[in-house]
């Protein structure tokens, strides 16, 4: 497991510094401080390389915000509203996070990183899917305001974070990924979602346990 830990670490050192069509597996081996053959006992190409490093990272934030639609909560904007803004507070202290978004928002002809945005699309239905689900919910408790569509909300949510989070990499010193997220995300709600349900600029609450999934 250190191994693969190590071989990961590498190949997101190695895909930010050099790009995805401008690294290989050598590259990753050397990096890692293991031969070429030790990564090959763990990854067949880089694709497999990208998938895992992606999974590592997405699999935390899905599982956190799968919890955000439990029917066993009742207040499932605020649960929403935490779990996104507590992935920005990790985004902003984590260099590793940050540089993994990076890599995936880059774009080239290699057929890894048309695999990568391949997986891009994929988790961006599951993730659009989860939102609308916890606003589903909302509606169901009647926190919603009237004629309010979910999959339209959900959209709007995954574009505008996403333009935060593209913004924030690319003129740091203009966009704050903390500051510029909530409030995004707290004008949306409050577009969309009933006065009271929520508190504009509050810090996240205590997120869902797996027991309340």
């Amino acid at each position: 497991m250190a191994t693969r830990e190590g071989i990961l670490d590498a190949a997101q050192a190695c895909f930010h510094e050099f790009g995805v069509a401008g690294t290989s597996l050598a590259m990753i081996g050397e990096r890692a401080g293991y031969t070429r053959g030790a990564v090959y006992w763990h990854f067949k190409n880089k694709t497999e390389v990208l998938t895992a490093m992606i999974d590592r990272e997405r699999i935390p934030f899905i599982e956190r915000l799968r919890r955000t639609t439990s029917s066993k909560r009742t207040t499932p904007v605020v649960d929403l509203r935490s779990a996104l803004l507590v992935s920005f507070q990790e985004l902003a202290e984590d260099e590793r996070l940050r540089n993994m978004m990076e890599i995936m928002l880059r774009n080239d002809l290699s057929v890894e990183s048309q695999a990568m945005q391949e997986l891009q699309r994929e988790a961006s239905r599951e993730e659009l899917a989860i939102i609308a689900a916890a606003m589903q919910r909302a509606r169901d408790l009647g926190q919603l305001r009237p004629n309010v569509d979910v999959d339209t909300v959900a959209r709007i949510i995954s574009t505008s974070l996403t333009g935060v989070l593209y913004s924030a990499m690319l003129e740091p010193e203009l966009f704050d990924l903390q500051r510029d997220g909530t409030e995004t995300l707290d004008a949306i709600f409050s577009a969309f979602v009933l006065p009271g349900v929520f508190v504009p600029g509050a810090p996240p609450e205590a997120l869902p346990t797996e027991d309340e999934a």
